[in-house]
């Protein structure tokens, strides 16, 4: 359900959700929105995903998201909150990404993200002076991805716990020029107020480094660039020897070949919520230094083969909410840069064998929402994944020898919400869960089947409950042949009189 019009549309009721009780996704970006009122959204209790971008909200009351139980991603960027009351997300416990750039947010309540399992929030362009531990970022421990750039952060005191937080994620390359750029090292006297926190903490298995931006050296001085931005988009550069960010959200573009004249020495494009449907192999063969690269919430169910071979600096590419069915094994050629990769909410049944080999600096894999019901040996044997979402899948069981073997021992995986078959081919995974540590399932598994653990967490179940021992001795030769006829050895290559 969405509404790409720009038509001015305000609550003044409590929304008529009809016949949208199984809605999972709404859209109600551009619309100018002022107000929400309580009870708007009760019934969507199945409701994942929920943007409100580019509206005139400016107060995010406590019943705001009153029967939002299930809401997993939150867009209200380039609004004009300045406001949220406590309690206002302490009932959205499934809610992992929160994005609130671009409005006036000078601080946010205590205890805000309470019971919210983040892990990611974007706090950009807003009026954040600092943040503190206590009721906020001690409640974030998780958190994957923040990005905190362009507030005016106040480079005295107040800012310590922030610092000490992000040092304690083991930022180690973190210096304290680096929080507060604009201040000289050695510098003891207080800098000014308006100093800006640059970059955004990026997290492998721990959040990252602030990569802070500064100005080049007399030295390193070079020939501006061309400011050739597409016409239906917007584009943005922090000074002329930057490279450019391009905005091509909701343009009605049906083709990439429809961005003209074509960018130079582009960094980041936005390409979401577009017309999308099918990525060409030259399409993007003139966007080689993109870093950056947004094809979510588009129609696409066809990306031709190379592609992307020829953005070998792109580190993050999104492909969300999109038609995409199968993964090839040369579909992400060429993206021997690529660090995180976003696949969730397409209809992906089936993957091919190495199909992420290539992918050597892959650290974030989400492939949750999708069709998936088994996963090719080795496919994660040449990555260096440290987050994995497999959740909202159709896995009855996953192997342990040749998948779950080939992942970094620090891997954050999530496994809920698939159809868990909980009798004896499920004791593999059930053992490697329990030899890892305790930080490696994000959620717990539970049971679907047989219908006596239907609804039970897989680790409360003895294992003799779920895969009890025979009652009385079978024969052997009974059992190699059970063995040769089943569906796993239908391939062996010998015949049954071979082995009698």
């Amino acid at each position: 359900l969405s509404s790409r019009t720009t038509s001015s549309l305000s609550f003044t009721r409590p929304l008529s959700i009809g016949d949208y009780g199984n809605v999972i996704s709404l859209y109600l970006g551009n619309n100018g929105l002022q107000e929400i009122r309580t009870g708007a959204f009760n019934g969507l209790r199945f409701l994942k995903r929920l943007s409100l971008n580019n509206n005139n909200l400016e107060v995010i009351k406590k019943d705001t998201f009153s029967g939002l139980e299930s809401l997993e991603y939150l867009q209200a960027d380039h609004n004009y909150i300045s406001a949220i009351e406590r309690g206002a997300l302490i009932k959205l416990n499934k809610l992992k990404v929160l994005i609130l750039s671009d409005n006036l947010l000078l601080s946010l309540p205590p205890n805000i993200f309470l019971f919210v399992i983040l892990t990611h929030l974007d706090l950009r362009g807003n009026r954040f002076k600092m943040l503190p531990f206590a009721g906020v970022l001690h409640h974030i421990g998780g958190i994957m991805e923040i990005q905190l750039e362009k507030n005016p952060w106040d480079c005295t005191c107040d800012l310590i716990p922030l610092k000490s937080w992000l040092h304690g994620k083991n930022i180690t390359q973190l210096r304290k020029q680096d929080l507060c750029p604009c201040r000289k090292a050695g510098e003891h006297v207080h800098p000014p107020s308006d100093c800006h926190f640059q970059g955004a903490l990026s997290p492998t298995y721990h959040p990252g480094r602030i990569t802070p931006t500064r100005p080049p050296k007399a030295s390193q001085t070079r020939s501006p660039v061309p400011m050739l931005c597409p016409s239906v988009c917007v584009c943005r550069t922090r000074n002329p020897h930057s490279s450019l960010n391009i905005n091509c959200q909701e343009r009605n573009l049906h083709n990439i070949s429809e961005l003209n004249p074509k960018p130079s020495y582009p960094k980041k494009l936005h390409l979401t919520g577009n017309y999308l449907q099918v990525i060409y192999r030259t399409d993007l063969t003139e966007y080689s230094s993109l870093e950056l690269l947004h094809l979510g919430n588009n129609r696409i169910a066809v990306i031709q083969e190379g592609a992307f071979e020829n953005l070998t600096k792109l580190r993050r590419l999104y492909l969300n909410g999109n038609y995409i069915e199968s993964l090839s094994q040369s579909l992400f050629a060429g993206l021997q840069s690529l660090q995180y990769l976003y696949l969730e909410y397409n209809i992906i049944k089936d993957i091919s064998p190495q199909t992420f080999n290539a992918l050597h600096n892959l650290q974030l894999l989400f492939l949750n929402n999708n069709r998936l019901r088994s996963l090719p040996d080795n496919v994660f044997g040449g990555t260096i994944l440290t987050i994995l979402n497999l959740g909202n899948n159709h896995f009855s069981y996953l192997p342990v020898r040749g998948v779950l073997d080939q992942l970094s021992a620090f891997i954050q995986i999530d496994l809920q919400e698939n159809p868990w078959d909980c009798t004896c081919d499920i004791m593999a995974l059930k053992n490697w869960v329990e030899l890892s540590s305790t930080s490696v399932v994000n959620n717990e598994i539970t049971c679907n089947s047989p219908s006596k653990h239907a609804g039970h967490l897989l680790r409360s179940l003895r294992n003799e409950a779920i895969c009890p021992e025979p009652s009385e001795k079978v024969p052997l030769h009974s059992i190699i042949l059970s063995t040769m006829l089943s569906a796993k050895w239908k391939n062996y290559p010998f015949s049954q009189s071979a082995v009698f």
